[in-house]
């Protein structure tokens, strides 16, 4: 989960040429591993550890920042890379073929509302309607600055994971 994300998100950021990455490329790999403490177990464990003072700084995503610190009452600070940044995000589909598609659209169409996504608030999840309410210290969607192209590239980095973790291992030692 978190891991990954975070490492296809400065992929994209760097923009590797191809998959094997240049020279270029696996320097910043190597420059930006050796930057990290430590790597932790769980995602969300550095939010903890940035709160207690035993690390400055820490990558997670934004709904456990704000779960896991500021609702904590750690003093931490959340914020994102002005180059923008990569995202998870939950997703509902249509099944090609499925019974009652009609209802599929309603129910569609209530995810969106505002009513709904406020609901996200519960789970500090960044709603996209702007209309929904927001958990205390998290930011709307449209303040959020992600990196161009992150989202048309998913299925291509999904499709390249094992290639690109063995990767990764091979440059970092990790």
């Amino acid at each position: 989960g978190t891991a990954y994300t975070t490492l296809i998100s400065q992929l994209q950021a760097i923009g590797p040429k191809k998959l094997g990455w240049d020279q270029e490329d696996e320097e910043y790999i190597k420059k930006l591993s050796a930057q990290i403490h430590h790597y932790t177990k769980a995602g969300s464990a550095c939010v903890t550890e940035a709160g207690l003072g035993e690390v400055a700084v820490g990558i997670a995503f934004s709904h456990d920042i704000v779960a896991k610190g500021i609702a904590k009452g750690y003093p931490v600070v959340m914020s994102f890379p002005k180059e923008g940044t990569g995202y998870e995000i939950g997703a509902v589909s249509l099944i090609k073929g499925g019974p009652e598609p009609q209802l599929a659209r309603v129910f569609f169409d209530w995810l969106m509302s505002a009513e709904a996504q406020s609901l996200f608030k519960k789970w500090n999840r960044v709603p996209l309607n702007p209309q929904a309410e927001l958990a205390e210290g998290l930011v709307t969607a449209a303040q959020v600055p992600v990196i161009e192209g992150f989202g048309g590239r998913i299925t291509w980095y999904g499709e390249r994971k094992d290639e690109i973790i063995d990767r990764w291992r091979q440059i970092t030692g990790r």
